[in-house]
């Protein structure tokens, strides 16, 4: 008897909850969100940019959105003030500029961040948004559609600022017979000296090199070409998560998929919103950018068959060759 007794205390407890949780979607249905959207005045075609990531985020249906551009002579008192007589819900901040401002907005309402290279500081700090960094499950997967022998990518890194991507990146590796080989540095002198021993100790026939976008251990002016001119030589496989490095020489990249990151944004800004935690997500996309150049002189490593499938190609061909 009190078997039974147990077993419909525990379905009512069952029922209750899903009952709870079905109010709860309901109300999330039926629930319209204001959120105001600051972003950088640009001209085109830079300003489509941002056009498409807002595009993205109206596809939302559940937010009611405020848009306003800020340039250098904005004053932060008045766009504070805006945000007072708005009081929006959130406030979803695009692009990596007036740092000052957005603290004092950070102070004042909950928001989200978007359309920069978001880092490690930023998840400690408690803050949430996409970051314009690719998922490095995307980029893997499509090194390894060129190259199935892939084993092993080296990274070096700062823990600081891109140890929350590197974490991820092993996290996810695991299950596809990927092994992520971690170089900590602190400062340039430390990387350069770390790149330079993997490339000259490295198995590039199984192996290839990550590269990342932050500070203290990464430079595009002075260490970006000593590694590609490395790569060159050696015939490493330079993979980056900043596809203007694709330009200079690395294989392949992702670049930003504009609507995708706007949907994201708002899929965050809803979920924060409705009291759940959301911390920094990597950028997800799948439209490849590579450099044929460089795939030609690593042909005995990769094999590039399908030119078709991607979104972007260097070197750029002009219309009259």
């Amino acid at each position: 008897m009190i078997y039974f007794k147990n077993f419909y205390s525990a379905l009512i407890l069952v029922l209750l909850f899903c009952a709870s949780t079905i109010a709860d979607d309901d109300l999330m249905a039926n629930t319209t969100f204001n959120v105001t959207i600051f972003y950088p005045e640009a001209r085109k075609p830079y300003s489509t940019f941002f056009d498409a990531i807002i595009d993205g985020i109206k596809d939302q249906p559940h937010l009611n959105l405020q848009t306003r551009s800020i340039n250098k002579s904005s004053q932060e008192s008045d766009v504070l003030q805006f945000l007072q007589q708005k009081n929006p819900d959130l406030v979803i901040l695009l692009g990596g500029g007036f740092k000052s401002l957005q603290e004092k907005i950070d102070a004042s309402f909950k928001t989200v961040r978007g359309a920069s290279f978001l880092s490690g500081h930023d998840i400690n700090r408690g803050r949430s948004g996409v970051s314009m960094s690719p998922d490095p499950i995307l980029l893997f997967a499509e090194l390894k559609k060129i190259q199935p022998t892939i084993k092993e990518i080296h990274v070096v890194f700062d823990p600081t600022t891109n140890g929350w991507l590197v974490q991820r990146a092993i996290e996810s590796t695991a299950k596809n017979g990927i092994t992520i080989i971690p170089h900590e540095a602190s400062n340039l002198q430390q990387s350069a000296l770390i790149y330079k021993k993997i490339v000259r100790n490295s198995d590039h026939t199984k192996s290839a090199l990550w590269l990342l976008h932050h500070d203290p251990t990464f430079d595009s002016k002075s260490l970006l070409p000593r590694i590609l001119s490395d790569a060159w030589k050696y015939k490493q496989v330079v993979i980056s998560s900043n596809p203007s490095h694709v330009r200079r020489g690395a294989l392949l990249s992702l670049l930003p998929d504009n609507q995708q990151i706007g949907k994201d944004l708002a899929l965050t800004t809803i979920r924060l919103l409705n009291g759940q935690k959301v911390n920094i997500m990597p950028m997800q996309s799948s439209l490849v950018v590579a450099n044929l150049r460089t795939a030609k002189h690593l042909s005995n490593i990769i094999n590039v068959k399908q030119k078709t499938n991607f979104a972007l190609t260097y070197p750029r061909v002009s219309a009259n060759d």
